[in-house]
């Protein structure tokens, strides 16, 4: 399916306009959780390491973390635990977690991160006193204190393309930092006890529920001035909140994966990806895309064998694309360069990846272009167009589409929809003569 699109996606990690700190390493903190619980790389690195059990950790190493994975600050005052909203209940579309740490720069601040995506709990973990954390994200640099032990705080970021964003090649003597990004989201939100927020000269008190507790914030409109008061603790925030049957199939198989990944990291990849246990091809693309393990990815979505593994495949990568300014950009240019695509060949993989906005689909030529890439020479772009109409019209899901369809069985897929949905029409509308 995607096996030429994703072999030319030989991108380090751009993550968000920030980049780690490639000075001197220095140790900032220990892992408290069993071995393959982190993943590492050094800042100007290329290789993931699987971190052993309670190793250390150095300022600068990119750490890519599976739920529950935690780590304690050098001087011991502040732990960060990696959760996953594995019941879809946030209203962030949170997949996976990245972040740094960074040396201190100041005398009072007791650890330094830099988060990339993704969701992370920080507590004071201090006898007595307060604990400071310095927290920065796009363009965002927070000085959050923790005012008091057990004090704990949650802070949810992800990167999203808004739907219809059309796209266009970049010029490359504009200015990069003026280029058309993802739209980046942010919730902060106090669990217990009471914190102040340092953003940039203006700070704001909170409090856990029942109190002013969440901020939010937007690449767009920025921080909304003051912290929004809730009742009670939402159910997607909530670390104790109790999991629904398929959540539990989901956090029970990113558990057996870190403990096979702990022994054999090749074998554990082959085993989930060959899986045909839905949870454990999504723990399994997931760890893939967030490592940039892009060979083995490549090779999990050409051979995808079942529909939800295909399906998710496409969530993975449009994904991938919100995580930061340009990587639309760089799929292109690898696309056009190395990939064996024309301009407009790529230019509507990247369109089919950022999707349409509700005026389009509101037209019936939208429909009538889906339909006819389904006949396209590329692979990519007619499974695009497939993910694309199952859920635009549900009834088309009958039709079982192929990942691994060849031209000629994309072809008669191609006549089944036309059929559904013929010319000048809409999904489930029948044109009056």
């Amino acid at each position: 399916m995607f096996a030429r699109l994703l072999s030319l996606l030989g991108l380090a990690l751009a993550v968000s306009g920030l980049n780690a700190d490639p000075g001197v390493r220095v140790v900032v903190a220990q892992s408290s959780s069993p071995a393959g619980a982190f993943s590492a790389r050094p800042a100007n690195g290329t290789v993931f390491q699987a971190l052993p059990d309670k190793a250390e950790v150095s300022s600068g190493d990119l750490l890519v973390s599976l739920p529950g994975a935690t780590l304690t600050s050098k001087n011991g005052a502040v732990a960060v635990r990696t959760l996953a909203d594995f019941d879809a209940r946030s209203p962030l579309p949170v997949l996976d977690t990245g972040y740094w740490l960074a040396s201190p720069a100041e005398k009072d601040v007791d650890l330094e991160l830099v988060l990339d995506r993704g969701r992370i709990n920080i507590t004071n973990v201090k006898p007595d006193g307060a604990a400071t954390v310095r927290v920065r994200f796009w363009d965002q640099n927070w000085k959050v204190v923790l005012d008091a032990p057990k004090t704990q705080v949650t802070l949810e970021l992800s990167g999203r393309w808004t739907a219809g964003t059309r796209f266009r090649p970049a010029d490359p003597n504009a200015d990069a930092t003026k280029t058309p990004a993802p739209v980046a989201t942010a919730l902060f939100l106090v669990l217990t006890g009471s914190a102040s927020v340092d953003r940039g000269g203006v700070t704001v008190a909170m409090r856990a529920p029942p109190g002013p507790a969440e901020l939010r914030w937007n690449s767009l409109t920025g921080t909304v001035p003051q912290p929004q008061r809730l009742d009670k603790i939402p159910p997607w925030a909530d670390p104790e909140a109790a999991l629904s049957a398929d959540g539990q199939k989901v956090a029970g198989a990113c558990e057996r994966f870190r403990n096979s990944r702990a022994g054999d990291g090749a074998a554990a990849f082959d085993t989930y990806l060959t899986s045909t246990e839905p949870a454990n091809q999504r723990v399994a693309l997931l760890a893939l895309c967030g490592l940039d393990d892009l060979d083995r990815l490549e090779k999990s979505l050409a051979t995808a064998k079942t529909q939800e593994q295909w399906d998710f495949g496409v969530t993975v990568l449009r994904h991938w694309l919100g995580r930061a300014r340009g990587h639309d950009q760089q799929l292109y240019q690898h696309l056009t360069a190395r990939g064996g695509y024309t301009e407009g060949q790529a230019r509507i993989v990247l369109q089919l990846l950022l999707g349409f906005a509700p005026d389009d689909l509101a037209q019936p030529e939208t429909f009538e272009v889906l339909i006819d890439y389904l006949g396209s020479p590329k692979p990519a772009v007619r499974s695009l167009a497939a993910w694309h109409l199952v859920r635009l019209a549900p009834q088309g899901k009958a039709l079982a589409y192929k990942p691994t369809a060849t031209e000629a069985e994309a072809r008669q897929y191609q006549q089944e929809w036309k059929k559904i949905i013929p010319p000048g029409q809409l999904p489930g509308v029948v044109k009056k003569p």
